[in-house]
């Protein structure tokens, strides 16, 4: 699966009525903005998306795709997108992200 498959999979789950999952989302979201890039709660959140190591890495980012503006990008729309409430983070959350972070990963 691909990092957009796995954010359109969270989105169906929260669009089909898991509001616990939509605010486990908004609450890791908000927890990895205070803390930051590179903190423990930066990589909880992005573990939420990810399905292999590489995926991980690309989300950290530690595969050395930080500073890229284009993936830098994508992954603060992933972060501020999941501070919404359900409604919008079941709707919402691939916005601006795309496939974007799945370029040249295997």
């Amino acid at each position: 699966m691909s990092i957009r498959s796995n954010i359109e999979g969270i989105m169906e789950e929260i669009a089909t009525g898991n509001a616990m999952l939509g605010q486990e989302v908004r609450e890791k979201a908000l927890a990895a903005i205070i803390a930051g890039q590179g903190s423990p709660a930066w990589e909880t959140y992005m573990n939420i998306f990810s399905t292999s190591p590489e995926q991980l890495a690309r989300l950290l980012p530690t595969d050395g795709t930080l500073g890229d503006p284009v993936m830098d990008e994508a992954r603060t729309y992933l972060i501020g997108n999941g501070t919404c409430g359900s409604d919008t983070t079941g709707s919402r959350l691939i916005e601006g992200v795309g496939d974007t972070l799945d370029k040249e990963l295997p």
